[in-house]
């Protein structure tokens, strides 16, 4: 049995809000570029600062849901190198004859 969000509807939804969130990233990068050259570096305000920020997120969060979309929740296998492991204090609490 597949889980909900595994379903090709879920993975095209995501698809679509991701390039959505490009859209906007564009639109919002766009609007940046107008109001930019009216400003010195030295005077950015934060109006500036947050349409770059949000420029920013809307580019990465949207570029990861449209090219990976329901994959975002497919299983990884990690390094043991960076597997999360008790301390052995710990392991010798939970098994006293080891």
């Amino acid at each position: 049995m597949t889980k909900w969000h595994q379903t090709r509807p879920v993975d095209l939804g995501l698809r679509v809000v991701g390039a959505a969130l490009l859209a906007a990233g564009w639109a919002i990068a766009v609007r940046l570029h107008q109001l930019a050259p009216a400003a010195s570096p030295r005077d950015a305000g934060s109006l500036l600062l947050f349409l770059s920020a949000t420029a920013f997120l809307c580019a990465s969060a949207g570029s990861a849901l449209l090219f990976v979309g329901g994959g975002l929740w497919e299983r990884v296998e990690v390094s043991e190198r960076w597997r999360r492991v008790a301390p052995p204090d710990a392991r010798a609490e939970r098994h006293p004859g080891a």
